[in-house]
């Protein structure tokens, strides 16, 4: 028996997941304005380093194209949350077909593996911009690469 407060609450998440999937060309439009001037990202601007959802924009743009290797360039973290995501709903469904009143029980460890997943991304990243000039986003290995000339 499908209980009706977690019906709700799945319709809702979807409800806004919806709505933002539907102004997203909006925000890309606004963003590509505002990106001639500042990221937004204080990494990125002050240091010339990536944090790891830089390129993320870009990534969830390509994979609404269906370009996952493009997507996987921009931000594979954004790319491997994504999968994670879909995999979640999917569970979540499947419970709430099943009568479970928490679609998605997240045990309180999960967050930290997420947080230390970003941050040794983030690490990664950059090391391998910096040291080997590996930067498929392309937004800042001119620096890196101008500082080891």
């Amino acid at each position: 028996m499908i209980k009706r407060r977690s019906a709700k609450i799945y319709l809702w998440i979807h409800a806004g997941v919806l709505l933002l999937l539907c102004l997203f060309p909006l925000y890309r439009a606004v963003s590509s304005h505002i990106t001639q001037f500042v990221s937004g990202c204080l990494l990125h601007d002050h240091f010339f380093l990536y944090c790891p959802l830089c390129g993320g924009t870009r990534a969830l743009e390509a994979m609404l194209h269906l370009d996952f290797f493009t997507a996987w360039q921009d931000n594979a973290l954004v790319v491997v949350l994504a999968v994670f995501v879909i995999a979640a709903d999917i569970v979540a469904l499947v419970r709430l077909f099943r009568g479970h009143e928490r679609l998605l029980p997240l045990p309180a460890w999960s967050w930290i593996v997420l947080v230390v997943l970003m941050v040794a991304y983030a690490v990664l990243r950059n090391y391998l911009m910096i040291a080997h000039g590996y930067d498929p986003v392309g937004d800042l290995g001119a620096f890196w690469s101008g500082i080891a000339s």
